[in-house]
Formats: C-alpha cells, structure tokens, sequence
C-alpha cells in the first residue's frame, strides 16, 4: 500500500503539456481564502476547483457534530469533478488551513472543457480511476487497522506529502483534531498514541503542528498493514 493513502495527485491539468495546462490555468477565476476560511460544497450546482498554493482540507460534518477528513488538497490538488459529472451535489466543506489560493472554474465551462479537450477527458478519468484505488485502501484503513498502524501510516504519508523541513526532523502543521478526523478516531485517542511516541522520542507534539524524529517504529507499524490485509 502507498504512503499517499488520501493525498492522490488529483488534477488531470498535471497530465497535460504545460503550456496547454497553464493556458487553462490563467482562463480559471482566482480566489484567496485566510486560515479557517471555508468553501461549503453542495448548497448549489457547484463548479471545478483546483488549489494553487497553500493547504485545504475537505471534510464533512455528522449529525453529532463528528468530522471525517476525506481528503487534505495541497498545491496541484483538484475537487468538485465528481459532483459535476453525476449532478448529485455532495454537502461537503473545504478549509483552508493555511494562506492559501483556489482557482476555479464553473461547471458548465468544465463540460464544455471535457467535449472540447479529449486529452483533458482521458486525464480526468485516470484521476478518477487513482482516486477509487485510493478510497478502496482509504476503507480498509479506518475499518480494519488498529488505530496505532493507520495513524503510523498516515503520519508517514503527510510527512511525505505535506511535511515542512524541520531542524528536529520533518514538520507536520496540523493539529491533533484535524490528524483524529483524518484517520477516523477521536481526539483523545489519538492524543494518547502520540504522547506514547513522544515518550518513546518518535516525535515531538505541539499545539498546531507534529514533528517526527525519528521514524523508524512509524515504518515498522506501515510494515505489518500487509499482515491485516
């Protein structure tokens, strides 16, 4: 199984030649949202997004007021396909959690796009076709692995992914809700593994952000998720 469990490369702009995908880039309508600021999915006929910069999360909010992160978008990352192509518009939220800057383009221009563009429409499909590959192992993680080898291997993953150079080893800016809601587990069990990785020198935790030491015990738990499957 792949560390980019959730953190696919999900934009067909990336297959295509880069003048091509700039070209459309530049077509798209830009917006800047600040930490915390959130586009809320699925109220009305919605439109293709892709982020330029920055840090999002896409989540959606249970009747009891739980949260389960379905997917953190990092520069390169695209959403909202998959609403346009079925007409069934998804209540969902994304999130910026950090600066960060979305393009974006409406979902009729986007139709149009995909009848115009047969290379762009064969791109898409192989986004969507990675995309059901990883939502397959995103199922088998949160339903049947132990709590201390899903978290192991998302730990490893967002290092890999989204993980900012740190003097102490690789730093990872979220906070311990936002990685609960991102592996399916509540805040305090989650809390629990990591302080037990801390004291083992693993890792070190802080109020927004998780710095990993030392990793080795991390890939040893990534190891064993063959024994589950």
């Amino acid at each position: 199984m792949s560390l980019a469990w959730a953190l696919v490369e999900s934009n067909p702009l990336n297959m295509l030649p880069a003048e091509h995908s700039e070209r459309m880039m530049r077509s798209m309508r830009r917006r800047q949202l600040s930490p915390g600021e959130r586009l809320e999915l699925g109220k009305t006929a919605g439109g293709w997004w892709v982020v330029e910069n920055g840090l999002m999360k896409m989540y959606q909010v249970a009747p009891d007021g739980s949260s389960l992160t379905y997917a953190l978008l990092k520069p390169g990352d695209s959403f909202g396909e998959t609403d346009i192509l079925t007409g069934h518009w998804v209540r969902a939220m994304v999130e910026a959690l950090e600066p960060s800057t979305v393009r974006y383009l409406p979902a009729e221009q986007f139709q149009s796009l995909l009848r115009e563009s047969p290379d762009f429409a064969l791109a898409l499909l192989r986004v969507m076709a990675e995309r059901i590959r990883q939502s397959q192992e995103r199922v088998f993680h949160i339903s049947r692995l132990p709590l201390t080898h899903r978290l192991a291997h998302a730990l490893l993953g967002l290092a890999e992914s989204v993980g900012k150079p740190h003097p102490l080893g690789t730093e990872i800016h979220l906070t311990q809700q936002e990685l609960a809601d991102y592996v399916g587990a509540t805040r305090e069990a989650v809390s629990r593994t990591l302080s037990g990785w801390s004291r083992q020198g693993c890792l070190e935790t802080h109020r927004r952000s998780i710095i990993l030491k030392d990793t080795r015990s991390l890939q040893t738990l990534c190891e064993q998720i063959s024994m589950f499957a």
